[in-house]
């Protein structure tokens, strides 16, 4: 019998883009937002968002957004519906939580 994990299990999708910030290009992610935004409905609508949001590495613009799936292959299938995977690449880490207490909801209303 497997052993149960203790954890909540949340996947993180980690985004990173391809080009480092002197040559990356704004206008190129900007055209993708409606359909990220579009994606990230979507998750919120099947109760698989947690939370998402930008930021970036020291060289490259990323982003992180956070789900709950099955399982890593159904996190991975997930993370493949990311316009930004055109201009750049997501990894997706497992992510065990034994805290969090992740209540920001200010902007929901976007994802409704």
């Amino acid at each position: 019998m497997a052993e149960e994990n203790p954890f909540k299990v949340v996947y993180a999708l980690i985004w990173r883009a391809n080009k480092p910030d002197d040559k990356f290009d704004q206008n190129e992610f900007d055209k993708r937002v409606p359909r990220l935004m579009a994606w990230l409905k979507d998750l919120y609508k099947k109760h698989r968002l947690v939370a998402c949001g930008g930021g970036g590495f020291e060289f490259h613009s990323g982003g992180l957004t956070l789900i709950t799936a099955k399982n890593v292959e159904e996190a991975i299938e997930l993370s493949k519906g990311t316009p930004m995977n055109e201009i750049g690449k997501t990894e997706v880490l497992v992510w065990d939580v034994y805290y969090g207490n992740l209540v920001e909801l200010k902007r929901e209303v976007k994802l409704k």
